[in-house]
């Protein structure tokens, strides 16, 4: 096929693809409570008290004054519409190592949005 037919979105990051073999952070108190298979693939991940993480659930106020809460996740075990966020999307990343009271921006194919942490729980 000819290229010219093909449509390029250089600009979009490739699509994250899951592996059998891709790491599975957790908790320390997690650790237990996992099945063979994932305590094999199991990376131990500390959360600092009052800091956006993996295990961490964010509230946020967005630019029109919309709330909403969003739990970092592992990719596999992510819910968006749950408010259950993959350690790699850009809304985690955005919010990564963030403490209450400061903004953060998400990149999102729509368009940048700034949000303000309004509270961040273990």
């Amino acid at each position: 096929m000819s290229r010219a037919f093909v449509k390029d979105d250089d600009d979009r990051p490739e699509p994250t693809i899951l592996s059998a073999r891709a790491p599975y952070y957790v908790l320390v108190a997690a650790l237990a409570q996992l099945d063979d298979e994932r305590r094999e693939r199991a990376v131990v991940v500390e959360v600092a008290p009052g800091v956006a993480g993996f295990g961490s659930r964010i509230e946020v106020i967005d630019e029109r004054g919309a709330r909403a809460s969003y739990a970092i996740v592992n990719d596999e075990d992510a819910d968006p519409a749950a408010g259950a966020i993959g350690i790699s999307s850009p809304l985690a990343q955005a919010l990564t190592g963030a403490r209450a009271g400061s903004t953060v921006v998400w990149h999102r194919p729509i368009g940048d949005a700034t949000l303000r942490v309004a509270k961040v729980d273990p």
